[in-house]
């Protein structure tokens, strides 16, 4: 059989989001297997839960590398900055997963399976400028370190669009955000993007209304989940994904995916756990058969060989569940593309008739060139 390890902050501060993420990876594996493997061959998924602890996901990589030899590591992690260049060091290819860890844009090892972090912000702040807003606002998590790197990529996000800009940290446990929906709403910010796990951020927008103010919430779509569907100060909020609407079964690799969770995972679909961040994992696996297909592997490839056929793909998208995805031997992947998201009438309805946005070449050339620098 193929094996591809599995890492997920299953548990911890984002668990609100990604707690599911090992349930999906396994009924990615079980969907595969049931309809004939890849290229004939069975598929065995090792899922391991970090906690979002770097320590442990470190531990739990070298274990999935060392003892059970897999081929490749499918990431739902947000730990890896501490264990990618270990992964990267054995000549595994980690597969995203929650392509919107920076990690994504500086290893070349690390195969984006989704929009990265620099594509999304950028493509929020359009958005919001699109719905004629003029005032953007952050406000990133207190608890981790890397939050605090949104800050300046917000700032750049938000100048490229023209609009004016401010930014703060929030904590998860806070007994009250009164006080920052009235800063908020002093500086004249009429759409904001709270960083943060699904629950913190509907009791943010929830405070911010309580005090009569009420910005245009913009959110990485990995923050958004059902629960978000059933709160009237949601409506009108704007989600940015790295994959595909999972709500919206027009894509026949969306499909696909809703038929594979209600066969082995009944009801998931229907929790308030359920999100944008679901479809990530999903699509971890499938860029792992895809380049499986391209190389026309066997189990007995080596890791080497699974980047060889990663580096074959051609604007993947997945069936519909990725923007287009391309990977250049040495070199960090650039997902220039994205998914856009509203919730109206308490659904996720897909913008841009549920197909990707993408950057300008020029934007592109731009972004790229300051990345090396």
């Amino acid at each position: 059989a193929f094996v591809v390890g599995g890492l997920c902050s299953c548990s911890g501060a984002q668990a609100s989001v990604f707690g599911s993420s090992d349930k999906v990876l396994q009924t990615w594996a079980s969907a595969v297997n049931a309809s004939g493997g890849i290229n004939g061959h069975p598929v065995k998924m090792i899922t391991m839960d970090d906690g979002g602890n770097p320590a442990t996901g470190l531990q739990d990589v070298k274990t999935l590398i060392g003892s059970d030899h897999v081929q490749a590591i499918a990431d739902m992690s947000l730990a890896d900055a501490a264990w990618g260049g270990y992964a990267a060091s054995q000549g595994v290819p980690v597969l995203g997963g929650v392509s919107q860890e920076p990690t994504f844009l500086t290893n070349p090892d690390f195969f984006a399976g989704g929009t990265q972090l620099l594509v999304s912000f950028i493509a929020m702040a359009q958005d919001v400028k699109a719905a004629g807003k003029k005032h953007y606002g952050l406000l990133y998590c207190a608890e981790s370190p890397i939050c605090a790197q949104l800050a300046p990529i917000g700032k750049t996000s938000a100048t490229l669009a023209g609009m004016t800009y401010v930014s703060g940290k929030i904590s998860s446990v806070s007994p009250s955000y009164a006080a920052p929906c009235l800063q908020l709403k002093g500086a004249g910010v009429d759409a904001v993007d709270v960083s943060e796990n699904g629950p913190v951020v509907i009791r943010f927008i929830d405070a911010c209304a309580q005090q009569g103010y009420k910005p245009l919430g913009v959110y990485p779509g990995s923050e958004l989940t059902s629960a978000a569907l059933t709160d009237p100060n949601m409506a009108g909020s704007i989600g940015v994904s790295g994959g595909g609407n999972p709500y919206d079964s027009a894509s026949p690799g969306v499909a696909r995916f809703r038929a594979a969770l209600n066969r082995y995972q009944p009801g998931y679909a229907s929790s308030a756990q359920f999100g944008f961040s679901s479809i990530l994992a999903w699509n971890a696996g499938e860029l792992f058969a895809a380049a499986a297909k391209a190389g026309k592997l066997t189990p007995s490839a080596t890791p080497a060989q699974v980047k060889a056929g990663l580096y074959k793909l051609h604007n993947e998208t997945l069936g519909g569940t990725a923007p287009p995805l391309n990977f250049t031997p040495g070199k960090p992947a650039f997902i220039p593309c994205w998914f856009s998201t509203t919730i109206t009438n308490g659904k996720f309805a897909s913008l841009n008739g549920g197909k990707p946005s993408c950057l300008s070449a020029a934007q592109v050339k731009a972004l790229t060139a300051g990345l090396k620098h």
